[in-house]
């Protein structure tokens, strides 16, 4: 079964796990494929997710060495030929004009053989950008899609902690957008009042929730955790004492709240009946993080297939749909 098809079915889990491209040094790639290999012979995984990482101004100084690493769809493309697993590659979209993504959307497809995309926008509202919004690149994929009769598949990203978030994924989803990863997550109270606001703006307006991939991500330095802050992620105060309070136990700890969120959140979904669908993004955040990450990958997503297995949330809300024509 595609990516595409596993998302758009409510009651299936779907777990991804995003891994940066390599630095570019010989053999690093290869030796990459073979990590993802070593992930795949361990636990089931549904798709690579390739992040571009771009720094901008506002962000400030970056924490850690800016190597230059691989482009995401020469990585993705490997992948999916060597490893034979779909691959999403994001894509930033207001740092080039119109016509330079739509030449970018046509050659992920036509000479990379990746159809899916997740659509990345501006980190500032107050910054004059050359490129498209997601909505409108979103739109720039569908006319591609209904020109050249392909199937390019986008999603976006979401960010529990921006005022009015469900309404942006609202507007998102009515122009195309599928599917949303969120930003790393070290708390379970924005995104629980999230997914509880997106239902309601969605039941609203007739429309069906996009499927929402938790992410989750170890830490095991300071450094990680400086990167993660670097990159907008929202650590609590409290949180961020308890990772530090120990330095030699942060990987177990990071572990640990990363857990008690998922908890927290399927806990929230399954009492208020919010039949959103979900998914997991696990990501490593650096290369030395590979083996932490599999260990949270594997414990996450057996709590989360027993969540699905046991929960009739989203069958309920797809006979509600069919019966009412919604």
């Amino acid at each position: 079964m595609r990516l595409r098809d596993k998302i758009l079915k409510p009651e299936r889990p779907v777990v991804v796990y995003e891994i940066l491209p390599p630095r570019i040094v010989e053999g690093t790639i290869e030796s990459y494929a073979e990590k993802i290999c070593t992930l795949l012979s361990q636990t089931h995984i549904d798709a690579i997710n390739i992040p571009e990482v771009h720094a901008e101004e506002s962000r400030g100084e970056r924490p850690v060495n800016d190597n230059e690493r691989a482009e995401p769809r020469e990585f993705g493309r490997l992948i999916q030929d060597s490893v034979g697993i779909e691959s999403i590659v994001n894509r930033v979209t207001v740092l080039e004009t119109p016509d330079a993504q739509t030449e970018w959307f046509r050659s992920t497809h036509d000479d990379f053989g990746i159809d899916n995309i997740v659509l990345v926008g501006g980190e500032s509202s107050g910054i004059d950008y050359p490129g498209p919004s997601v909505t409108e690149s979103s739109a720039i994929i569908r006319k591609i899609n209904s020109d050249c009769g392909i199937d390019i598949f986008c999603g976006g990203i979401s960010l529990p902690s921006r005022e009015v978030e469900s309404m942006r994924m609202l507007k998102k989803g009515a122009s195309g957008v599928d599917f949303f990863t969120t930003q790393v997550l070290y708390d379970s109270d924005d995104i629980m009042k999230m997914l509880g606001h997106y239902q309601r703006a969605c039941d609203e307006n007739n429309q069906n929730p996009k499927r929402v991939l938790l992410s989750f991500a170890p830490i095991s330095t300071m450094k990680n955790l400086d990167f993660l802050k670097w990159l907008g992620v929202e650590i609590p105060e409290e949180t961020e004492r308890f990772l530090m309070g120990d330095l030699d136990e942060i990987k177990d700890r990071s572990i640990e709240v990363s857990m008690k969120v998922l908890e927290d959140i399927l806990g929230h979904v399954s009492e208020t009946g919010i039949s959103v669908p979900l998914g997991l993004n696990i990501e490593h955040i650096m290369s030395y993080n590979f083996r932490h990450s599999v260990s949270l990958l594997q414990m996450m997503s057996k709590k989360y297939r027993k969540f699905c297995m046991e929960t009739n949330l989203y069958g309920q809300r797809d006979r509600v749909v069919g019966a009412t024509g919604k």
